[in-house]
């Protein structure tokens, strides 16, 4: 009976070891999509706004310079905005924000 009980345990287990590994492999394969589209777009982009020249080795070599400039200013970019989000105070009420906006009510009832 218990030898039953320990096969199921094991049949069990490799079924979810084998799910996983397909949702691992799922996940891997949606990434490499959503990184390709994210590539494709951007070079679009850069291309577009820059009219960039593939005819030509220099003209690829500059594309790629310029390409990797935005890339890097674009992270920067995000790097700055998270830094001076985290460092912002969410924590503290601006309490004379909140007595004007009474003393306003007040007054207004007054009248």
């Amino acid at each position: 009976m218990i030898s039953w009980i320990v096969i199921a345990i094991l049949v069990i287990v490799a079924l979810f070891v084998i799910k996983i590994g397909y949702l691992r492999h799922k996940f891997s394969i949606i990434f490499l999509i959503l990184l390709a589209l994210f590539l494709y777009i951007t070079v679009n982009i850069v291309t577009e706004k820059n009219n960039l020249d593939f005819t030509t080795t220099d003209g690829l070599f500059n594309s790629i310079k310029v390409y990797w400039g935005w890339l890097a200013n674009g992270f920067h970019n995000i790097k700055e905005i998270t830094g001076k989000t985290i460092k912002m105070d969410w924590k503290s009420s601006n309490e004379t924000f909140l007595k004007e906006d009474s003393n306003k009510d007040r007054n207004k009832n007054r009248k």
